[in-house]
């Protein structure tokens, strides 16, 4: 398994660490959320590390709902900002959601000029934080999306568990039809398993059944630890889920 750090390209506070646990082998590749804005102000800081990279595309919290035919202009900067980051730092993977609020045909044509073959798609629980109703969280509404756009998949567990529980459905049955589409990466915090909301807490703080999913992931495969860091100025709390999964 490759292990993935998640920062977002506003995060300057790491160097030390980047490099310490890199060079020890805590995790071999950079999922970075690439903040809106942000591109010329630090892509030259993200540029000194010879760490393999995976682009995340800005989402609905950060102003990038590609479902609302009213945001196609400055959802167009973004999306054109997103690749500036994936190829200036030759990015493996783009990962994109499918928007909240709107319809999944406007999310694949505004997609659809930029889409090439590092692009996935990601799945979504089916409620947002704030209630909102989020896109691409079913099988169906994803195989629609993927099939239009021939994009990769991105599973996000925790997300799938959300969907699974506004269901009604048992997660480990439900995770059946997302790994059909042979994710190209995955996505496994720990988290609330009776949740409708995702949580994104730290391995060991909640109640996902962990030793079990991690068995569900190929061995070569990229999952990306997507906990909310509880330090500005230090990655312990990811060096402490590192060890965490080498233990279970």
């Amino acid at each position: 398994m490759q292990f993935g750090l998640k920062l977002g390209s506003n995060d300057y506070n790491y160097t030390e660490d980047i490099f310490y646990f890199y060079n020890n082998g805590y995790f071999q590749y950079i999922e970075l959320f690439a903040v809106p804005q942000s591109f010329n102000n630090t892509i030259d800081y993200w540029k000194q590390f010879s760490i393999p990279f995976i682009i995340h595309a800005p989402h609905s919290f950060a102003g990038m709902n590609l479902s609302l035919p009213q945001d196609r202009q400055k959802n167009k900067i973004m999306l054109q900002e997103t690749f500036k980051f994936s190829d200036s730092l030759k990015a493996d993977y783009v990962i994109f959601h499918s928007g909240v609020n709107g319809n999944i045909e406007e999310t694949i044509n505004q997609l659809n000029p930029y889409i090439d073959s590092r692009c996935l798609i990601e799945n979504k629980p089916m409620k947002g934080l704030n209630g909102e109703k989020c896109l691409g969280s079913t099988p169906e509404e994803l195989t629609f999306i993927i099939n239009e756009l021939k994009t990769g998949f991105c599973l996000d567990f925790g997300h799938a568990i959300c969907t699974a529980n506004s269901l009604r459905k048992n997660p480990f049955d439900y995770f059946k039809d997302f790994l059909a589409f042979e994710p190209k990466l995955y996505h496994l915090t720990d988290g609330d398993y009776k949740s409708e909301k995702d949580t994104h807490f730290h391995y060991g703080k909640g109640s996902f059944p962990l030793k079990e999913l991690f068995k569900l992931i190929p061995e070569n495969a990229k999952v990306t630890n997507e906990a909310k860091h509880e330090s500005d100025i230090s990655l312990n709390d990811f060096r402490d889920d590192y060890f965490y999964v080498k233990n279970i």
